[in-house]
């Protein structure tokens, strides 16, 4: 058993030795299958998100992916007020894991309504296989000259 643990961790150092030899490393690769095996850290939000509880109207949001299988992604939010107000929606920005930080994977795209407290919608965006994503939502209110806005990040997933 000893000698077959030897080979083993021999085995281990040759591969690591030939990487750095080489220059090779898995981190610094472009190749999208080996960027989604280096895994995201835990999101900096709750699910619920980072709402100022002074808010006079905005009161709450939440934010949902999906993989619709098919190099697409279902961003669904929901955006809550204390009452009716003007206008109510949220922005969504989507961002890729590179390995080492999450980047813009493409602009904001708004979603809103208006004489509602509730509102509901989502987007459907287009992605790339082999990276994680995860959605960044701005919830916001405008009403009687005020503006009021909060934050909440999705969980992250791989598409495949």
């Amino acid at each position: 058993m000893k000698a077959v643990c030897r080979l083993i961790l021999v085995c281990l150092f040759m591969v690591v030795g030939v990487m750095f030899h080489s220059g090779h490393s898995f981190a610094a690769s472009p190749n999208p299958e080996t960027m989604a095996r280096t895994l995201p850290p835990e999101t900096e939000f709750t699910i619920e998100g980072f709402f100022d509880p002074g808010h006079e109207y905005l009161d709450q949001g939440s934010v949902s992916i999906k993989d619709n299988g098919n190099q697409s992604l279902t961003v669904g939010v929901v955006t809550e007020a204390t009452t009716d107000v003007s206008t109510i929606g949220a922005v969504i920005y989507l961002e890729r894991w590179t390995g080492s930080k999450w980047v813009s994977a493409g602009s904001g795209t708004t979603i809103s309504g208006s004489e509602k407290w509730y509102f509901s919608g989502e987007s459907v965006v287009q992605v790339e296989s082999g990276y994680y994503y995860r959605a960044r939502v701005v919830h916001f209110i405008k009403h009687s000259g005020v503006y009021e806005q909060g934050e909440s990040v999705s969980d992250y997933i791989l598409v495949k």
